[in-house]
């Protein structure tokens, strides 16, 4: 009986310090899989659906394929089309045939699930993939998580909405195929990740600008409903980087029809016979996110005005300087004023005697920090939408400078390194970049395992409640919450004001 006793002991034992085997059955069929580092197994190139190539280019993400035996998962599969397209020939190379996730694991075993963290990648919704080295999640993931990250549609082959497409659609809708994308990748995440150690009842979405985006339409969406539990964005929002108008469908469908008569299209059949170059390179804008009445039933803002938005929590926050990344800004004084009365109508006096233009060089300050602050304003006016509805709500500003990044400053992208925690990849960090981003990796896990960010050790991060000072974590050359308002009250104050005005004009 002794004996007995101790045999069981020493299985249950041996299950709870067991690795998640590195061979794992999908719902499609067994993956093999490979050590990223002693503590993160990660398996590369899972597909989530089936290509989107062919009579499946512009439809609805499908099931994946089955396979049988075992699929090597050492390797990234192909990245979607995007800027840069030339017939394929980049490496790692660019497809249609793209829609893979990858899945970073530091579970012990599959008995202890850890939280789950699936990151949405940036790139203004034309470039970009899941597999850039920027987002290699080991060391965020050796934090106590199973993180996923994925490429989706871009560009025209994600956003490329038509008249034709809409009617053959079995939802009447078109254009929104890269969301339709995140939302496949959320259902496989539900039915897969628990193999892989991951707890599919914990899931945390996470995204960066055009992922922040697509973040806040997600949780918009009624078809993301408890595909996941929290919510970070990361220079972003729900309107994008600003406030603005989202297109309707029938707006994208013009767009659509007079693009498909220019390429000299007859029928939707020539489009999809057409090859990846000639799509790319004849449809370069086609709109991005749509109100469609399936995945969006109306403007973002809308829903989150009359909090409709799913009731989660979440981590928030932009950076310093975020206009920096995106070029020099407008020039002149003039350009200035006539953004001003272009954008804001009639508060285009007080803009810009918060901003002022009193010469080009002056203009082009105010301009950048404008661009920071109404980003900073989208990022405290979500806060404040998720707090109203009593969940837990968590505010960021990111100030430190990168090395070797002095003239532009704490600018867009640059948090991403630091919550990826990738001290291995920048050899020219000092101990203040490494324990920075120690930090951040570890306030993002807690976050994703408990909706809380602190844990002993860590400098007290205090929730938002409101505009008040004090109610956002400042992550510079260390952690520490604003002792004064960023951006100040009167700042605030306008872009309410401004927002209000865009609401106004949303009202039917």
């Amino acid at each position: 009986m002794r004996t007995l006793l101790s045999l069981i002991l020493l299985s249950l034992s041996t299950a709870l310090v067991a690795q998640v085997p590195l061979d794992v059955m999908t719902t499609s069929g067994l993956v093999m899989g490979t050590s990223a580092s002693p503590a993160v197994q990660v398996w590369r190139g899972l597909p989530y659906a089936a290509a989107p190539v062919g009579a499946g280019r512009w439809r609805e993400p499908q099931p994946a394929e089955a396979w049988l035996g075992v699929r090597d998962a050492t390797e990234f599969g192909a990245r979607c089309v995007g800027r840069g397209y030339a017939g394929g020939t980049e490496q790692p190379r660019m497809s249609e045939d793209c829609l893979y996730l990858n899945v970073y694991s530091a579970a012990p075993s599959v008995e202890q699930p850890l939280p789950v963290i699936v990151w949405i990648h940036g790139g203004g919704f034309f470039a970009g993939s899941g597999s850039d080295a920027i987002y290699d999640a080991t060391n965020l993931a050796s934090k106590g998580a199973v993180v996923v990250t994925f490429n989706y549609r871009l560009g025209s082959f994600g956003f490329f909405a038509h008249p034709e497409l809409s009617a053959e659609s079995p939802n009447q809708s078109s254009g929104n195929y890269a969301l339709l994308d995140m939302v496949k990748v959320l259902e496989w995440v539900y039915d897969n990740i628990a193999a892989f150690g991951g707890d599919p009842i914990n899931v945390t979405i996470v995204g960066e600008s055009a992922g922040a985006q697509a973040v806040g339409t997600l949780l918009a969406s009624p078809l993301s409903a408890g595909l996941f539990h929290r919510a970070i964005l990361q220079s972003g929002g729900w309107m994008g980087l600003g406030i603005g108008p989202q297109p309707t469908l029938a707006e994208r469908e013009v767009l659509g029809s007079e693009q498909a008569t220019a390429f000299g299209a007859a029928a939707l059949a020539d489009l999809r016979s057409a090859s990846t170059q000639q799509i790319f390179d004849s449809f370069p804008n086609s709109g991005g996110i749509n109100v469609d009445g399936y995945l969006l039933t109306k403007d973002t803002a809308l829903t989150f005005a009359a909090g409709e938005q799913q009731p989660v929590d979440v981590l928030a926050g932009s950076n310093e300087n975020e206009g920096a990344f995106f070029g020099p800004g407008l020039q002149t004084a003039q350009e200035l004023r006539d953004y001003a009365a272009t954008r804001f109508g009639p508060l285009a006096e007080r803009f810009l005697e918060l901003y002022p233009a009193g010469d080009d060089m002056e203009a082009n300050r105010s301009y950048l920090r404008a661009y920071t602050n109404e980003l900073a304003w989208q990022v405290r006016q979500l806060g404040e939408y998720q707090s109203v509805r009593g969940l837990g709500t968590w505010i960021y500003h990111f100030t430190h400078v990168p090395p070797g990044q002095e003239e532009r400053g704490a600018t867009h992208v640059s948090e991403l390194a630091y919550m990826f925690n990738q001290h291995e990849q920048n050899a020219n960090w000092d101990d203040a970049d490494r324990a920075l981003a120690d930090t951040m990796a570890a306030y993002w896990v807690n976050f994703a395992r408990s909706t809380n960010p602190n844990a002993q050790g860590l400098p007290a991060w205090p929730p938002f409640r409101g505009n008040l000072p004090g109610n956002v974590m400042l992550l510079g050359e260390s952690a520490v919450p604003e002792v004064d308002m960023v951006p100040s009250a009167e700042v605030l104050e306008f872009f309410d004001a401004a927002y209000q005005r865009h609401l106004d004009t949303l009202a039917p």
